[in-house]
């Protein structure tokens, strides 16, 4: 079963493309389609613990969001497994893709039979793009985590709890251990504190918020740490940016 979700700023076009694959995606497939209108609503499903197999994104989004490409780029780095599949009505846009991994273009209004062969060749490559799992013990059952999905980490004494949106996981373990486990757009915002960056929005001296609205401490012995690892996950995902400035905040676009 695979998770697709399309991600559209328009709301006819967000239900014809569901539509859409509703027709063309393979019969024998007992998919799960998500929409999101916002890179908001797109985080949440993430956060929640949702893995996206299949992402479906319009490129052009509204003058207060960012584009569909800088969206994959924050969201959906190579590691994620997601296979990503661009629909634009512009044609000129076809060459800027190619700023992040995708498995096709398609230009709206789109041909069924051209989505029918987009989503072959996203379902083709699935088995071979396995996400980064984080492994916990929680009690005692263990648990396999989508790490594309944790927006933080907090440890409170001898426990950790893995937030993962409307769903946690508390658990028995060390934040270094953890950390040693995750990959590098995670950084450490405070000794009790270790965020996912693909989820922040701006910093400031002392607190890094969140896409939905978190705010975390940034203790002042980590705030050039997390300026520093933060401008080079910005520079990573192609988005530029000039170093925050202590009495300002620094947005990420």
């Amino acid at each position: 079963m695979a998770t697709i979700a399309v991600f559209d700023d328009d709301a006819s076009s967000l239900a014809r493309i569901r539509e859409l694959v509703e027709q063309c995606a393979p019969e024998d497939d007992q998919r799960v389609i998500l929409e999101a209108s916002t890179v908001q609503e797109l985080a949440e499903i993430l956060s929640q613990g949702t893995h996206i197999d299949i992402l479906i994104s319009d490129i052009m989004m509204g003058d207060e969001q960012p584009s569909g490409i800088d969206v994959v780029q924050q969201l959906f780095p190579p590691s994620s497994g997601t296979q990503v599949i661009y629909a634009s009505g512009y044609l000129t846009q076809a060459t800027e893709v190619y700023r992040t991994n995708h498995v096709y273009f398609l230009l709206k209004p789109i041909d069924p039979e051209k989505l029918s062969d987009a989503l072959r060749r996203a379902y083709a490559a699935l088995p071979a793009a396995q996400p980064p799992m984080l492994r916990i013990k929680v009690g005692h059952k263990e648990h396999l985590i989508a790490v594309s999905s944790i927006r933080y980490i907090e440890s409170n004494m001898h426990k950790v709890t893995v937030h993962c949106g409307t769903k946690s996981f508390v658990a028995y373990a060390r934040l270094d251990d953890l950390e040693a486990q995750l990959p590098s757009w995670f950084t450490r915002c405070h000794r009790s504190f270790l965020v996912n960056l693909c989820y922040a929005k701006s910093l400031q001296k002392s607190e890094l918020l969140l896409l939905d609205g978190t705010s975390l401490p940034v203790s002042r012995r980590r705030e050039r740490e997390v300026q520093r690892d933060l401008l080079a996950f910005l520079s990573s995902k192609g988005i530029t940016s000039s170093a925050p400035k202590p009495s300002r905040k620094k947005e990420i676009p």
